[in-house]
């Protein structure tokens, strides 16, 4: 008979804890911005032999809030050297160059459209994957 007692107490207690406005602090984002030098490679996986194909280009990419991003670098063959403007949160990064023309799309790869991304301050890592059997992936060092 006595736990009929503490059940009030205990229900106010819980209630009074899920309604406590305790604001947990999220981790600081940082964004990345300025220059970076890295490569970028194409892996591509044959469905017919179940062997990677593996194309590399060394490029160049300029971050920034106010201007945008721009390539540059080996863009030649693999990877058009482009420019335009970029957004990015905690996750992704989406990517709009302005030099891409969706109707011909050509064979070199733009950096456009939206990529997972880490970046650790130094290091960063922009990725898509399509399907099962296409990644594209940027490896960048951050050089100033």
């Amino acid at each position: 008979m006595k736990i009929f007692y503490f059940l009030p107490i205990a229900a106010l207690i819980f209630l009074l804890s899920a309604c406590s406005k305790v604001n947990d602090a999220q981790p600081t984002v940082v964004l990345p911005t300025g220059n970076f030098t890295g490569q970028f490679m194409k892996i591509h996986l044959n469905p017919t032999t179940s062997k990677y194909d593996t194309s590399k280009a060394s490029l160049n990419l300029t971050l920034s809030q106010s201007t945008g991003f721009a390539i540059t670098g080996d863009t030649t063959t693999l990877h058009a050297g482009s420019y335009g403007s970029y957004a990015a949160n905690a996750y992704y990064m989406q990517f709009i160059d302005q030099t891409y023309i969706p109707a011909k799309p050509g064979i070199k790869y733009h950096l456009d459209g939206v990529y997972n991304y880490a970046y650790n301050g130094t290091q960063l890592i922009i990725y898509v994957n399509y399907a099962d059997t296409l990644s594209l992936q940027y490896n960048f060092t951050k050089s100033n």
